[in-house]
C-alpha cells in the first residue's frame, strides 16, 4: 500500500494554516463570534434538528416522511457514503452501475441510468444547494454535522424537481472557540483513513472551519484466474467553510470542497453466459470472416465467478482506473429586515471524470469501457424569502436557476465478444454533448389554524430545456490497436467499414428498388435516420428530416417541458409529544437523453418527464417523557411514466440499452420507526419499510427476431411485474450502550443488524427468458447484514479508541445484476471489514 505524499500534506498543510490564523484569534474575544448549529437538548433526549422545510424545525414536528442520521451516529456507525447510509436507511437503497454512476431509490422510485448527464430520482444536496448529478455525491460524507433523507415527491421547496426523494447533507460549521480533532482507522486490506478538522474564529466577525479527508488502501478484489488483484482505494477530500456575520442581520457563507478520487473502480462478478449472436457455426458476414468454419468462442469456455464476495476477473488489457475530480464553491447569504428573511444560494460545480471499467466480468475484451470521461460544469442560483418561522402565518417563495452543461466520451473495446464473431468488428465509441436549463419558481405556506391544526400548501411551477448532441462509431480518440484482433488473429474492422458494408445492403430495403444509402466517410457517425421508415413498404415512408433521412448522421435535438408540482396537507397535534399529518403530492422529474453506442436514431431518443401522484398519511409520537418516540407512514403513489433504462432491439447490433417509459406504476407501503433509551447510557432504534412497488402497464422487448434480413423485437406484457430495487422488507436493528469505567473513562460497545428481502434489478417477466437470460439471474437476494463496534473514551471528549467491524458474518451478497451483452454479472458488496480508529479533539 503506499499513503500518497500529496494526501499527507494537503491534510498536513490545510489543518496548519488555518490553525495559526484561529490560535491567533482566539486570543482576541470570540463574543461576537457565529454560532454552530446544534441540536436543542429535550428533556430526555436529544432531538435532532432538521431543515426539510426550509427551516430549522425538531424532527418530531415535520409533517413528513424524514430520516436524520446525526453526526455523532455517523462516526459510531462508519457510515461515509449514500451506499453505507441506504444500509441503515429503510427505503432507500444504493446501486453502482458498469459507467461507475451510483443510482439511489427511495421506496421504489429510482431512475437506472449510468449516463453522467442523467437527472436522478433521488436529489442530493449540500447544506440545500443541489448536486445536479448522481456522481457529484461521490465523496461528500465527511465532517457533517448530520444527514436528511426526505422520502416521497421533492420540488415544492428544495431546488430541482424529484419524485423519489432527496437526501441533504449538512456540513458542520464554524464554532465560536477554537476547537480541532482528527481521527485515524486501520482496517482490513491495508486501509487507512485520516479525517481531521480546526474551527474557530478568525475575527470578531469571521469564522472558519477546514476539514478533510483522506483514504488509502490496497486491493480488495482478487482474480479467480490468475494472480492479480483489484480495487484499490486512493482518495481525498477537503471542505473550507467561512462564515461572516457582521450584524445580527446579515450573515453570510462560503463553502469551498473538492475532492480527488483515483481509486481502481469494482470488477462485477460473471455468473452466466448469455451469447446475443450464434457462435456455433461460421461468422456471418463474408468480407470480415477470419475462417471458414467454426472457431474457439472464448466466452463459452470461461469459467463463472465463485460465490465469494472478493472472487472477480477484469481485462489485462484495459484494467479498472478512475482518476475522477471536482471543485465547488457555494456561497449563501441571509439578509433579515421586518421580520423578512432574503436568502441567497449561489453554486458552482466543475467535475472531470475519467473511469476505465470492467464490463463483462473476464480477462477477455467483452465490452469493457476503455475509457468513459466526460465533463460537466453546473451552476444554481436560488433566491427565496420568507417571513418569521413565528408567526401563525409562514410562507416562503422563490425561484431557481440552473444551468448544467455534460460532455461525456465512451469507447468500448469488445473483440471477444459475439458480436466480434458475427461481424468482425472490434471496437466501438460514442460522444454526447448535453445542456440543461430549467427555470422555476415556487411558493409554500403554513398557517397554524390553532394550537392543534396546521395546514399547509406549496406549489412549483418548472420550464426545462434540454438540447443534445450524439456522434456514434469510430471516433479518433479511440483508433483500432494492433492488439485489437478478432479470435484468429486477424486485425479487427472499424464500425465504419462495417456499417458500410451492413447498410449497403439495405439500402434497397430501406429506400427502395436502387437505392443506396450513402457512404460514411473514416470517422462520421453511423447513426442511421430512420425516423418516418415503414418497413416492407419504401413508399409509405413518411421522414422526419427529409435532408438526413437514411444518411448516416449526428443526433442534435432538444426537449421542452413544463411542469406544475403541488402538496396540500394538513398536521394535526391531539395532545402534547403526538402529531399527526396527511399529505397529497404531484412531483415531476424532467425528461433526459441516453448516452450510448447505437446505430439508429431512434436510439437517442428521450424520454419525457415522470410524475408521481402521492398520498401519505403518518404519525410521529414522543412517549414516557420522550424515552421513546414512535414514528410510521403509510403511502400511496399513483407512477406515471417512469424513466428506465431498458433493453430495445437494434436492427443492425441486437438487443441494445435504450431509455424508455414504463407508462403506468403503483406503489404502497409502509414504514416504522422507533427508538428507546430504557436506561441511562442505552440507546436502542429499529425501523422497518414494507414496500409493493408493480407495474400495471409496459409492453417491452424480451427477445428478438430476424425479418427480412433485420433484428425485430419479440414483445411481451409487463403487467404486475416488480420495479427494481424494491425489496418487500427492509429493515435495521441498532443497540448503543455506554458505561462509566471509571471517573475520567466510559467504555461504549454497539451493534447494528441491517437487511432487505429479495428484489429485482430490471424489469423482468418472472419465469421467463429476456435476450436469453433467465428472470432469476436478475434476482437480488435476501440478505442481513450485521456491524459492530467497541471502545473506550475519555470522559471529557477529548480522546476515543474502538475496533469495529463491518458486515462480520462475512455475508456473500450483491447490490446490482445485470446484462453486459455475452455476458450476465453482478456487483458484490464488499466483504468482512474490521479495524481500529482512534480520535482526539481539543
Amino acid at each position: 500500500m503506499k499513503m500518497h505524499a500529496r494526501a499527507v500534506l494537503f491534510a498536513g498543510g490545510s489543518l496548519l494554516s488555518l490553525g495559526l490564523s484561529a490560535t491567533y484569534a482566539n486570543a482576541q474575544t470570540a463574543e461576537t463570534a457565529p454560532q454552530t448549529t446544534s441540536p436543542p437538548s429535550s428533556a430526555s433526549t436529544n432531538e435532532i434538528v432538521v431543515t426539510a422545510n426550509k427551516r430549522e424545525q425538531n424532527l418530531s414536528e415535520v409533517g413528513s416522511s424524514v430520516s436524520a442520521v446525526s453526526g455523532e451516529a455517523l462516526k459510531v456507525q462508519n457510515i461515509s457514503n449514500i451506499a453505507d447510509l441506504a444500509k441503515v436507511t429503510p427505503g432507500l437503497t444504493f446501486a453502482p452501475t458498469p459507467n461507475a454512476t451510483p443510482v439511489y431509490t427511495i421506496r421504489g422510485v429510482g431512475f437506472y441510468d449510468s449516463s453522467l448527464a442523467s437527472y436522478p430520482d433521488v436529489a442530493v444536496y449540500m447544506d440545500q444547494f443541489p448536486l445536479a448529478l448522481p456522481v457529484m455525491s461521490a465523496q461528500t460524507g465527511f465532517d457533517l454535522q448530520r444527514v436528511e433523507v426526505l422520502k416521497g415527491p421533492q420540488g415544492t421547496l428544495f431546488g430541482n424537481n424529484a419524485t423519489g426523494g432527496a437526501i441533504n447533507f449538512v456540513a458542520n460549521t464554524p464554532t465560536p472557540t477554537l476547537e480541532g480533532g482528527a481521527t485515524f482507522s486501520y482496517g482490513r486490506f491495508n486501509t487507512i483513513e485520516a479525517n481531521g478538522f480546526i474551527s474557530g474564529p478568525i475575527t470578531d466577525t469571521l469564522g472558519g472551519r477546514i476539514a478533510v479527508k483522506a483514504v488509502n488502501g490496497d486491493p480488495w478484489q482478487k482474480s479467480y484466474t490468475r494472480d492479480d488483484r483489484n480495487g484499490r482505494a486512493d482518495t481525498i477530500a477537503g471542505r473550507m467553510i467561512l462564515e461572516f456575520e457582521p450584524s445580527s442581520d446579515f450573515k453570510a457563507s462560503l463553502n469551498l470542497n473538492g475532492w480527488r478520487d483515483q481509486s481502481e473502480p469494482q470488477a462485477p462478478q460473471r455468473i452466466a453466459f448469455v451469447p446475443q449472436n450464434d457462435v456455433s457455426g461460421a461468422p456471418a458476414i463474408a468480407p470480415f470472416t477470419y475462417a471458414d468454419g467454426p472457431v474457439p468462442f472464448p466466452q463459452a469456455t470461461y469459467p463463472n465467478a465463485p460465490h465469494n464476495a472478493r472472487a472477480a476477473d477484469w481485462s489485462t488489457d484495459y484494467r479498472p482506473r478512475q482518476d475522477n475530480r471536482m471543485l465547488q464553491g457555494l456561497f449563501r447569504m441571509d439578509y433579515d429586515f421586518s421580520g423578512i428573511t432574503v436568502t441567497s444560494l449561489t453554486g458552482y460545480t466543475d467535475l472531470k471524470f475519467d473511469n476505465t471499467t470492467e464490463g463483462g466480468g473476464t480477462a477477455l475484451r467483452d465490452f469493457d469501457l476503455r475509457s468513459d470521461s466526460g465533463h460537466i460544469k453546473s451552476f444554481t442560483q436560488e433566491v427565496r424569502i420568507a417571513n418569521d418561522s413565528h408567526n401563525a402565518l409562514r410562507w416562503v417563495v422563490g425561484a431557481n436557476y440552473e444551468r448544467t452543461k455534460v460532455n461525456e466520451v465512451a469507447g468500448l473495446a469488445y473483440a471477444d465478444t459475439s458480436n466480434t464473431y458475427v461481424f468482425g468488428s472490434v471496437s466501438h465509441a460514442a460522444e454526447t454533448r448535453q445542456k440543461m436549463t430549467n427555470y422555476a419558481a415556487f411558493g409554500n405556506l403554513e398557517f397554524d389554524v390553532n394550537d392543534q391544526i396546521t395546514l399547509k400548501a406549496g406549489i412549483r411551477q418548472t420550464r426545462a430545456k434540454r438540447d443534445a448532441y450524439a456522434i456514434s462509431g469510430d471516433l479518433p480518440q479511440f483508433p483500432i490497436l494492433p492488439t485489437d484482433t478478432t479470435f484468429g488473429g486477424t486485425p479487427g474492422v472499424t464500425e465504419t467499414d462495417l456499417l458500410n458494408a451492413v447498410y449497403g445492403s439495405l439500402g434497397p430495403l430501406y429506400g427502395g428498388p436502387g437505392y443506396q444509402i450513402p457512404t460514411i466517410a473514416p470517422g462520421g457517425s453511423i447513426i442511421l435516420d430512420t425516423r418516418g421508415l415503414v418497413l416492407g413498404d419504401p413508399s409509405a415512408n413518411d421522414p422526419v428530416d427529409p435532408d438526413t433521412f437514411l444518411t448516416a448522421t449526428t443526433v442534435n435535438t432538444r426537449i421542452r417541458e413544463n411542469s406544475t408540482s403541488w402538496m396540500v396537507g394538513a398536521d394535526f397535534k391531539p395532545v402534547d409529544g403526538l402529531l399527526l399529518y396527511a399529505n397529497v403530492s404531484k412531483g415531476y422529474k424532467a425528461g433526459s437523453f441516453p448516452h450510448l453506442l447505437g446505430s439508429l436514431f431512434d436510439s437517442y431518443a428521450p424520454v419525457k418527464q415522470e410524475s408521481i401522484m402521492a398520498y401519505e398519511a403518518g404519525f410521529k409520537a414522543q412517549l414516557m417523557d420522550r424515552l421513546l418516540t414512535i414514528n410510521g407512514a403509510a403511502f400511496y403513489y399513483d407512477y406515471k411514466n417512469k424513466q428506465t433504462r431498458a433493453k430495445f432491439v437494434d436492427p443492425i447490433f441486437g438487443a441494445l440499452d435504450k431509455l424508455l417509459n414504463v407508462p403506468k406504476s403503483t406503489i404502497k407501503g409502509a414504514e416504522l420507526e422507533v427508538t428507546a433509551r430504557p436506561m441511562q447510557g442505552l440507546s436502542l432504534s429499529a425501523s422497518v419499510t414494507y414496500l409493493d412497488a408493480k407495474v400495471d402497464k409496459y409492453l417491452g422487448a424480451v427477445g428478438q427476431t430476424a425479418v427480412s434480413g433485420v433484428l425485430v423485437p419479440v414483445n411481451a406484457s409487463f403487467k404486475g411485474v416488480d420495479l427494481p430495487f424494491s425489496p418487500k422488507w427492509q429493515y435495521s436493528l441498532r443497540a448503543d450502550y455506554t458505561f462509566p469505567v471509571s471517573s475520567a473513562l466510559d467504555g461504549f460497545v454497539g451493534a447494528g443488524l441491517n437487511g432487505q428481502s429479495s428484489s429485482v434489478s430490471a424489469l423482468v417477466v418472472p419465469g421467463s427468458a429476456t435476450f436469453g437470460a433467465t428472470s432469476d439471474l436478475y434476482d437480488i437476494k435476501a440478505y442481513t447484514l450485521v456491524n459492530a463496534n467497541l471502545g473506550i473514551r475519555s470522559s471529557d471528549g477529548k480522546w476515543t479508541a474502538s475496533v469495529w467491524g463491518k458486515n462480520i458474518f462475512n455475508t456473500y451478497y450483491w447490490s446490482n445484476a445485470t446484462q453486459v451483452y455475452d455476458t450476465f454479472v453482478r456487483y458484490t458488496g464488499r466483504p468482512a471489514e474490521y479495524g481500529i480508529t482512534v480520535g482526539m479533539n481539543f
